[in-house]
């Protein structure tokens, strides 16, 4: 991610922090009471996040793909990975994994405090500190199983999907389904801001969050399966498609055999590549990066 620098390495993997965390710690370090208690609970809570990337990324290397490193920011973290498979389980086990985590730590917190409880051991410091530990790791996987693509709940949607429907229209539903939430985390913004304006929301950066950022891998998938990304059907081709097989003809090797939740790779992805159709990871990886309005080449003579 674009503004970030690398603070050191976890099992392998790089650990970034964004310029704009850097500033969300400085703008709660003026505007609190106790400094050093905040700063406390920011580590705290940021390492609760680095867990839950840490349980995305380890599950996904166990898939064989590679994690490049893990970026927080001030609305969480974010690990950045190679291409997932388009399946089902695997995107699933993914997406389950980092809410897994944040149970699991909320479970061992839960543990400390009745068996502290139960042994007269518990102190006041000690108690609030596992009562916050508990609270943290509660909201955060509750909060990342809410199905807002491309939030943990939606990929999970999009898992759930995917099995009866091909993977384009599973992530359009999913992506529907998370601007709807996006909009609620919008309108509840405003209702929080209006009773409490002295508090900090966050849920606007959310929703815009949720909305662009589920619009532009919706828009991913389509290239990769060579639709336009603004739908409507249309596809893209840098020469004219090959002629149709006959009706007894089987499916060409590699190729997808069109049965929902069967999606691995966009139909035809090889030969298509290999007869100059379609477009290559290069040109896809362009075109995402592209900002400006997406033009059809010029015809060949």
């Amino acid at each position: 991610m674009k503004g970030s620098f690398k603070i050191g390495n976890v099992f392998g993997i790089p650990v970034r922090i964004h310029a704009t965390f850097l500033l969300l710690v400085y703008a709660l370090y003026l505007f609190s009471d106790g400094a050093l208690k905040t700063l406390g609970g920011i580590g705290l809570v940021f390492g609760c996040v680095l867990l839950h990337e840490l349980g995305h990324s380890l599950v996904a290397r166990g898939f064989g793909l590679k994690v490049a490193d893990i970026t927080l920011w001030p609305l969480g973290g974010m690990a950045r990975m190679s291409e997932i498979p388009e399946n089902s389980r695997i995107e699933a086990l993914i997406a389950i994994a980092g809410p897994a985590v944040n149970f699991a730590l909320a479970g061992l917190a839960l543990v400390a405090i009745v068996t502290g409880a139960a042994f007269g051991l518990e102190a006041e410091a000690t108690s609030r500190l596992l009562l916050f530990l508990l609270a943290v790791n509660v909201l955060q996987g509750g909060f990342n199983l809410v199905p807002a693509f491309p939030m943990d709940g939606g990929r999970l949607l999009r898992a759930f999907l995917g099995r009866k429907r091909d993977w384009v229209s599973a992530t359009e539903a999913a992506v529907r389904v998370g601007r709807y939430v996006a909009l609620c985390f919008f309108l509840g913004s405003i209702v929080i801001m209006i009773r409490a304006p002295q508090q900090i929301c966050m849920l606007p950066l959310v929703a815009l969050f949720v909305w662009f950022e589920g619009t532009r891998e919706l828009w991913s998938v389509r290239l990769r399966h060579g639709l336009s990304p603004l739908g409507g059907g249309a596809r893209f081709a840098w020469s004219a498609p090959a002629p149709a097989a006959p009706a007894d003809a089987p499916p060409p090797a590699h190729e997808d055999s069109g049965e929902p939740g069967s999606a691995r790779r966009p139909q035809s992805w090889t030969q298509r590549h290999a007869s100059g159709g379609g477009f290559s990871e290069d040109e896809i990886r362009r075109i995402e990066a592209h900002r400006g309005p997406l033009r059809r080449p010029p015809e060949e003579p």
